[in-house]
């Protein structure tokens, strides 16, 4: 590094020196914090790639300090202090020694509040429980996942991970409720129903009023444990005891959590293992036939992971059907899927096959399966609580049926104008109020565009296809179109049966994303007129293929917004 950092710091009035720290050039801070003299230590770098670290001389001086870790450097002990993200925040390459200055008074920030003030540093402590645990937890044994999420006493099944499996859910440990009522769907709950997880022993679920900070070590396990258990209010532990006094087992988790502020909840696991089945012991007597470790673990509940996912829990008792699951709704069904929404329909009867591969999310496993099914056991692989549900069928053959009423919204994404205009017809003529989204790609990759159509508002799929040039009748191409209509935009490589139309994955993603945005918006009671949406690419292929492009093309300027639907021509809403 070409500027002296000590000398930049003592300019700075920082009392600051250079040395040798385990054979690495280094600087040393000394501060006072509290009457207590403090030394930093800053190991020095070529290249500052992220915001600079120091670390706390002989930080087990001061007891347990929030935000540091103590940990070994050589046969040193220093103390990792935690400021932030360090690559969260923007550095600047430039100026080095700003950064450096910059990073030292945040460490030193930390390090006074942390210090001075008990009850903060108590809080933090307790905030930040569940890294600390994790520091200590036995990384060598499968992560526990636990699918209840009720912070009261219960009683879990453990299931062993699947045999040979190395990555996914499946190589992880499962516990769960006997009921299984809390059970993730799909897949998950398929390899312990076919009998592929083993039983692994018995996991408790063991809420605390209070929380003793987590020990630095593994050591320590033993009379943290013992600790906390003897913290238990008396009525609590009785009924514990009497729980855990009914079963045995050589393999125990227990799964603690506390609540660490209004608003938040803490969960831990510690594994409890013995050479012969016994009781869970609950004092210091009786430890000592067993071993104890801190255990990884996830909660695998339906609020936690859709929550810390982005998705909204409210979509799961939505019920949607989705007609089409080609390059679109396969985009839009996992899109949708992965907002939240459970109960989906997939109406398809087409079979994918290998043309399908570079517009489709299905790997090449999936050719000659049908394009209902194979998506559906998609979603329900990715997304554990979804209730995929495969129909080959189409649009049309379900008119007929006359299910239509149960669904909280259809989405339609077939590229077929003259069925979308069908159905629309049927559900007016006997008058189902279902709201419907039809959504489709143009070719050469000019655009896509989507319509949310919902009974009693303003505005319906037929103002989307009321011809302005014919006096306001009723028109078979939607006005919508980028492309001129009456002209050939399918290609033919190989005869009759194998034409079609040209564009690529991105279209039918970009299509699929303005149909989800509709979908997820209407559902959480966000969009409650009818509107369209269009999004327009280049013109560059399309011109290439000696195709025309209509008037609204040139003068689309309402790129991805969300525009009324309604047109006052239409003979369904004006008539």
């Amino acid at each position: 590094m070409e500027i002296d950092i000590a000398k930049y710091l003592v300019s700075k009035g920082f009392e600051c020196s250079n040395t040798v720290f385990v054979g690495l050039p280094a600087v040393v801070v000394k501060t006072l914090i509290h009457g207590n003299s403090i030394e930093l230590l800053y190991l020095l770098e070529e290249e500052i790639s992220s915001i600079p670290h120091f670390y706390l001389v002989n930080p087990q001086r001061f007891g347990k300090i929030a935000h540091v870790r103590a940990q070994k450097l050589s046969e040193h002990t220093l103390g990792f202090i935690c400021v932030n993200d360090r690559d969260s925040i923007s550095v600047n390459f430039a100026r080095p020694e700003l950064a450096i200055k910059e990073s030292l008074d945040r460490h030193i920030n930390i390090l006074t509040r942390a210090i001075s003030d008990s009850d903060w540093n108590e809080k933090e402590l307790i905030r930040e429980f569940y890294t600390n645990w994790n520091f200590i937890c036995d990384k060598s044994s499968p992560e526990l996942f636990v699918s209840c999420n009720e912070p009261t006493i219960k009683v879990l099944t453990v299931y062993s991970p699947e045999k040979n499996a190395k990555y996914g859910i499946r190589s992880k440990l499962l516990a769960e409720l006997a009921d299984n009522s809390l059970a993730p769907f799909g897949s998950f709950r398929r390899s312990i129903i076919d009998g592929n997880r083993g039983i692994a022993g018995i996991a408790y679920i063991l809420p605390l009023e209070s929380l003793i900070s987590a020990p630095e070590d593994q050591e320590l396990l033993s009379d943290w444990y013992t600790s906390t258990i003897d913290s238990l209010p008396e009525n609590y532990k009785r009924e514990f005891s009497l729980l855990t006094g009914q079963l045995r087992s050589k393999n125990y988790w227990i799964v603690f959590t506390a609540k660490i502020d209004e608003d938040n909840r803490t969960w831990f696991s510690l594994k409890l293992r013995s050479e012969s089945k016994r009781t869970l012991p609950l004092s210091i007597q009786k430890l000592n036939k067993w071993k104890l470790k801190a255990s990884s673990m996830r909660m695998l509940n339906f609020d936690n992971v859709l929550k810390r996912g982005g998705a909204s829990t409210e979509l799961g008792t939505k019920k949607v059907a989705l007609f089409g699951a080609g390059s679109v709704g396969s985009e839009l069904a996992h899109k949708i899927s992965a907002s939240g929404v459970c109960k989906l329909d997939v109406f398809d009867a087409d079979t994918y096959d290998v043309e399908n591969l570079y517009r489709h999310i299905l790997p090449e496993t999936y050719i000659g399966i049908s394009k209902s099914h194979g998506l559906s056991w998609r979603l329900q692989d990715q997304f554990p609580w979804s209730q995929a549900k495969p129909v080959q069928k189409e649009l049309l053959n379900v008119i007929k049926e006359g299910n239509i009423k149960q669904y909280d919204l259809i989405v339609i994404a077939i590229g077929r104008p003259t069925h979308e205009l069908l159905f629309k017809q049927y559900l007016l003529d006997n008058d189902i109020l279902v709201p419907v989204i039809n959504c489709w790609v143009e070719g050469f990759g000019v655009g896509g565009h989507a319509i949310l159509d919902i009974p009693e508002s303003k505005g319906c799929t037929l103002c989307a296809y009321t011809c302005q040039e014919s006096g306001g009748r009723r028109g078979l191409v939607s006005n919508l179109n980028f492309i001129e209509e009456n002209q050939t935009v399918a290609k033919n490589m190989a005869g009759c049966g194998e034409q079609f139309i040209s564009y690529g994955a991105i279209c039918s993603a970009q299509t699929a994303l303005i149909a989800a945005d509709l979908t997820i918006k209407f559902l959480e009671g966000k969009i409650k007129e009818s509107c369209k949406v269009s999004w327009r690419g280049e013109e560059d292929d399309a011109l290439r293929e000696d195709i025309f492009l209509t008037h609204r093309y040139y003068n689309f300027k309402e790129n991805i917004l969300r525009l009324p639907l309604y047109d006052k021509d239409c003979d369904v809403c004006n008539g």
